[in-house]
């Protein structure tokens, strides 16, 4: 069994540097990003030209893609690398996608959005505090009656059935080899990987807060999003244990006195 070590709490404002984000671009095929983008629009509910909020962007592969289909997308991301990236492809193909550097724990607070989609474990990177941020960043930016859309494999329904201590696997280009250690006094699972891109080695480490759907629904609601549903992949199948996958679809109350 893997022993603990330590990871820092602010990982994630240094992680996201160009060998993580090739790594990310090299993994997940065009078929995929185009089945999330029509569950996307089904469960957002819109139409363009609406405006979606995409926090975090990353290298703007789902920002991309709603663009591409009319809808005006802000995307936000930390990393300046992953926003040099999706500001050349939508430079390069005169789609109608912005990118902002900004923490998304406090969204710029502009129009509001028809909708906001947060993928890929995202919400799973800061503590209570910070995702309690987090979900009122989201709600603050969301017109009243827009809908968000979650995606995460970090719920304790997904992460705990499914625990392994060590995995590795090759891509094309390279291959990345990780060990986890899952602390269950924090309810955090720490990652250390071996990532390699032809010659190069990179070293990495990450943690993701763990917790269940209902501490999930119940962290949300606080914000003021109500949750619409829970799914296990984008065919709309709904989330059960054990699913490697959790999609979450929320809403913005018509009203709340915490948002005003």
């Amino acid at each position: 069994m893997t022993t603990n070590f330590d990871v820092p709490s602010d990982w994630f404002e240094t992680f996201f540097t160009g060998p993580a984000n090739r790594f990310w671009e090299a993994m997940v095929p065009p078929a995929a990003t185009a089945a999330d983008a029509a569950f996307i629009i089904r469960h957002l509910d819109v139409s363009p030209p609406a405006r979606i909020v995409d926090a975090p962007c990353g290298a703007g592969r789902h920002a991309l893609a709603l663009a591409r289909q009319g809808f005006r997308v802000t995307g936000v991301d930390i990393s300046q690398d992953a926003l040099a990236r999706a500001a050349e492809a939508a430079e390069g193909e005169h789609l109608p996608a912005t990118f902002l550097r900004a923490d998304m724990r406090r969204l710029p607070i502009g129009e509001p959005a028809d909708g906001i989609i947060s993928m890929g474990n995202s919400i799973s990177y800061f503590d209570a505090d910070g995702t309690r941020a987090l979900f009122e960043s989201f709600a603050k930016a969301l017109r009243h009656g827009g809908r968000l859309v979650i995606d995460t494999g970090c719920c304790a329904e997904s992460v705990l059935p499914n625990l392994q201590t060590e995995r590795t696997f090759a891509f094309d280009g390279g291959s990345d080899r990780a060990e986890t250690f899952y602390d269950p006094v924090a309810s955090v699972l720490k990652t250390r990987a071996e990532l390699r891109l032809g010659e190069d080695i990179h070293a990495l480490r990450y943690a993701h807060r763990i917790v269940t759907t209902g501490e999930l629904v119940r962290e949300l609601d606080a914000a003021g999003l109500e949750t619409l549903g829970l799914y296990r992949d984008v065919d709309d199948n709904e989330f059960v244990v054990g699913a490697p996958r959790l999609l979450l679809v929320a809403c913005r109350r018509e009203s709340n006195t915490l948002l005003h």
